[in-house]
């Protein structure tokens, strides 16, 4: 992308900082009832976090694995560059349903039988379609120079272009492109005040947060206040609020069981809350899918002949924040649409913390990515912060009253 005033190379975050903003994010976050704050607390950073290079070939975000031994309650995705305006992009809770290791040795054989007679670059783990991950080659052949993207859970290959731009499936397409020079300077600005925030924490506070065996030993050390916060999910009763010992949470994951089947599983996420029990394969004609081009982001009218009519289904392309607060509060789960992706929403925090004095808004997303044979592995569960990626739709949902 040419013209850019605020280039990511020349704002990149190094690893041991984002070992730091993991830690703090685990911290900031636990008291706000997101996650099990006692397991996650007991853990610690791990070093050396994983990198994921956009499609440009620059870092993009870190992920950085927390847990205690073979435990790991989940990790947490970072910034790599400031040009993204806050650190913390997600947390993800569990395991991921991934394997970059695996993936690189049973692509590699396929990529060089593919390419003969051409150099091929070591593989990298990269951010396709963000957050959907792969693995990507460069590719030098007789007849020019190329790249071959694969996903990394399915090892489908990945068109870098796609016939419909509005749609929701399998294509690659570059983060930091879509950033304008405006929305770097915003986001430069946001991350300043972070800085300025962990700057504030001693030299020896923050190399421990680095270091330290159990995250519960640095509460006291960093002193976050948190001045307002609310945490929303959709319970099964109204009896119980959802952390409560016999609350529990209504929403289930349902995985993509083909890699352009993102907005169909998370219909099918969306119709079983409201118990019309469908197969993805009877699902995907009604939302308007191709096979190969994914679905149109307009997926409202399916929502509404699936259920005969009886879910008041909406495409709203202007999404805010507000709206999705008024979604959760009413009970009603809904698809959230960011470029190329479809994913369902059930639930939202915000709070406002000092000293670094922001408003943290996240959403509670069950994403169908990433693909796994065993359909119950697949998918994942994070909360995201609302500004990254950038939220393009919503497709909201409520059972009509007469």
């Amino acid at each position: 992308m040419s013209g850019l005033n605020y280039p990511e190379e020349e704002h990149l975050i190094k690893p041991e900082e984002a070992v730091e903003h993991a830690a703090l994010s685990v911290l900031r976050n636990a008291p706000l009832g997101q996650f099990d704050a006692q397991v996650w607390l007991k853990s610690n950073v791990k070093k050396d976090p994983a990198v994921v290079y956009d499609l440009n070939g620059k870092p993009l975000f870190y992920i950085c694995e927390v847990g205690q031994g073979e435990e790991m309650p989940g990790t947490v995705h970072l910034a790599a560059s400031r040009v993204l305006g806050r650190p913390e992009l997600a947390i993800e809770l569990g395991r991921p349903a991934w394997n970059f290791d695996t993936a690189v040795k049973r692509l590699t054989p396929r990529v060089k039988k593919e390419f003969p007679r051409s150099r091929i670059s070591a593989p990298r783990l990269i951010a396709y379609s963000y957050p959907k991950l792969g693995v990507m080659y460069d590719i030098d052949s007789p007849s020019g120079k190329q790249r071959a993207i694969y996903d990394v859970g399915s090892l489908g290959r990945i068109p870098e272009r796609h016939e419909r731009p509005d749609s929701e499936g399998a294509y690659a397409w570059s983060f930091y492109e879509s950033l304008d020079n405006n929305r770097r300077k915003a986001n430069l600005a946001l991350m300043r005040k972070v800085d300025k925030a962990r700057d504030r924490l001693p030299a020896r506070t923050r190399a421990e947060l680095r270091k330290t065996r159990s995250l519960a030993t640095m509460i006291d050390k960093v002193g976050f206040t948190i001045k307002k916060s609310k945490v929303r999910k959709l319970p099964y009763s109204p009896n119980y609020a959802w952390n409560h010992a016999r609350g529990h949470h209504c929403f289930e994951l349902y995985a993509q069981q083909v890699d352009d089947y993102c907005a169909v599983a998370t219909c099918q996420m969306v119709l079983a809350y409201y118990r019309y029990y469908f197969s993805q394969a009877t699902i995907a004609p009604s939302l308007g899918y191709s096979p190969g081009g994914g679905c149109p982001s307009d997926q409202s009218p399916g929502y509404r002949s699936l259920s005969c009519n009886q879910l008041d289904a909406s495409f709203d392309n202007t999404p805010t924040f507000a709206e999705a607060m008024t979604q959760i509060d009413g009970l009603h789960p809904f698809k959230s649409g960011i470029p190329g992706h479809a994913r369902a929403c059930a639930g939202y925090s915000i709070s406002y913390i000092t000293p670094i004095g922001s408003d943290f808004q996240k959403l509670l997303i069950y994403d169908p990515w990433p693909w796994n044979a065993d359909y119950a592995a697949g998918g994942a569960i994070r909360w995201e912060d609302w500004s990254t990626p950038t939220k393009t739709n919503y497709v909201t949902t409520k059972i009509k009253c007469p």
